[in-house]
Order: structure tokens, then C-alpha cells, then sequence
């Protein structure tokens, strides 16, 4: 199992320099917790900073910063943790672990962004595995029994 096969392809990311106003917005609109900060190249998007909806509280509202003019480059949260978009369950929560975060986005192996993993995807990943372990292992026995 890979990190592209357990998070998500559909990550929404804005340029640094977009408004915490519009930022906000633009998470409501997307139904989304967090927006990765990225510099758009014209192979596409390169993360460079993370936003959650906990950033915005703690760095702009409760700052009582203008959240018009305050922009994502000054909240985001940098340098980023990120994941290699082929990288195994075992080396995502190590990343996970090392960085102290609980989202990753995923990038090619151009640092082009192509994903996001969180801890939630680690854990039902996780969950699916001792699943299919469990039933292994109740059918197992049932093979082995003689039946006289």
C-alpha cells in the first residue's frame, strides 16, 4: 500500500499570497480544513506551506490581524513536511511521526504536488490491513482442523 493509494488526489492550494479572507472563503466553499500553499509553476503546482482552519484562528483572528490584508505567505505554516506520492504506509507515518503534523501533501518526484495524506488515512489504511489480517487468520484454522 502507497501513499497515493490510501490519501487523496483533489487538494485545493492557493498562492501565498491570497488573503486569510479569501483563504477562509475559499476553504467554505471547498468544505475543506486545510489548503496547501503552493507556487505555481508551469508543470504545476509546487507545495511550499500549509494552512489549516486552526492557522487561520489562532495566527489571524485571534492576532487580530486585517484579514484582508494579511496573506497566506504570513500564516502558513513552513518549512513543509512532505511525502513522496510512491512512499510506503511504514514511511508515511514516519514522515507523519518525525514532523509532528497530521497532514502530508504528496508530490512526484518533480516536488510537484499530486495528493495529500492525513494520520485518518494512515488509520483506516491501517484498519483495512488487521481487517484482512483477521480474517486470514479465522480462515486459516478451519483448514487445519481434521474432520473425523
Amino acid at each position: 500500500m502507497r501513499a497515493s493509494d490510501i490519501g487523496i488526489a483533489r487538494v485545493i492550494h492557493a498562492p501565498a499570497t491570497l488573503s486569510v479572507r479569501d483563504a477562509a472563503s475559499l476553504m467554505r466553499r471547498q468544505q475543506v480544513g486545510c489548503l496547501v500553499v503552493s507556487r505555481e509553476l508551469p508543470s504545476g503546482p509546487v507545495p511550499v506551506g500549509m494552512v489549516t482552519d486552526r492557522d487561520l484562528v489562532t495566527e489571524a483572528i485571534a492576532a487580530a490581524r486585517d484579514l484582508d490584508r494579511t496573506t497566506l505567505g504570513e500564516v502558513m505554516s513552513a518549512p513543509l513536511a512532505v511525502c513522496p506520492a510512491d512512499a510506503t504506509l511504514a514511511e508515511v507515518v514516519g514522515i507523519l511521526r518525525g514532523s509532528g503534523v497530521r497532514r502530508l501533501p504528496l508530490v512526484d518526484g518533480d516536488g510537484r504536488l499530486v495528493g495529500l495524506v492525513s494520520a485518518d488515512d494512515v488509520l483506516v489504511a491501517l484498519n483495512e490491513l488487521l481487517g484482512r489480517l483477521a480474517e486470514a487468520m479465522m480462515v486459516e484454522p478451519l483448514l487445519d482442523r481434521s474432520y473425523t
